[in-house]
């Protein structure tokens, strides 16, 4: 199998944050974390993929399909075949 680059996922998550507009505070209480541990997450090569739905959620944004997708587990895009009888 060949090797992926490997996914930082704390800057995606980092990089999805920065363009919701919330503050850390409000996204920390929604996730049910304190600020420094919120910061600590944006450093992290990987996450829990319980914590990861429930930022996902919060954020709006599906970070387990964008790492299903970065390890080829699901295709980049999806194509669409219509057959017409005559």
């Amino acid at each position: 199998m060949a090797t992926q680059n490997q996914l930082h996922i704390g800057q995606m998550i980092k990089a999805v944050f920065d363009e919701s507009g919330m503050s850390i505070s409000e996204f920390a209480r929604q996730i049910h974390l304190e600020r420094t541990t919120v910061y600590s997450i944006f450093e992290r090569p990987s996450i829990d993929s319980i914590q990861l739905a429930k930022i996902s959620l919060v954020l709006k944004h599906n970070f387990l399909t964008d790492v299903k997708r970065h390890y080829g587990l699901i295709p980049q895009t999806s194509s669409l075949t219509i057959h017409l009888d005559n």
